[in-house]
């Protein structure tokens, strides 16, 4: 019995040393998705209340996404703490691609709501005509023609 236990410990830490060390870049990934994940999901579901129309009720959930913005940016702050600084070209890359790895949807989401908007993608559905210009009023003493 005595023999077994010991033929699992050294299995254990065998099958452990093994297995592939994630590098720097991916366990920061990997902390950063669990601090952006609720961020994603609270943008996910303000997106799907303007796509059912439901803009009204947009306003009341403010609350609710500074309360996350907050919790967000210091679990941001801890991991600058805990990894140091990612800086430089080179760094940044690499960081990017752990994070387009570990948490593509959150990366997805995160590329879309900083893309620029077009004027056209401004306008309302529907209308796409720009605001007529207001004729400028005669100057005080002048008549109009």
């Amino acid at each position: 019995m005595k023999n077994s236990i010991k033929i699992f410990v050294a299995v254990a830490v065998l099958a452990a040393s093994c297995a592939p060390k994630k590098d720097k870049y991916e366990e920061f990934a990997e902390d950063l998705c669990k601090c952006m994940t609720p961020m994603a999901e609270f943008q996910k579901e303000i997106t799907a209340m303007f796509d059912s129309g439901k803009q009204d009720s947009v306003m009341s959930m403010m609350v609710k996404g500074q309360k996350i913005d907050e919790e967000g940016q210091a679990c941001i702050a801890a991991l600058e703490k805990k990894h140091g600084k990612i800086e430089g070209e080179e760094a940044e890359n690499k960081a990017m691609d752990a994070l387009r790895k570990v948490c593509p949807d959150v990366v997805a989401l995160m590329e879309e709501a900083s893309a620029p908007v077009s004027p056209e993608e401004m306008l309302e559905e529907g209308d796409d005509s720009l605001p007529e210009a207001t004729p400028a009023l005669p100057e005080e003493g002048e008549e109009e023609k």
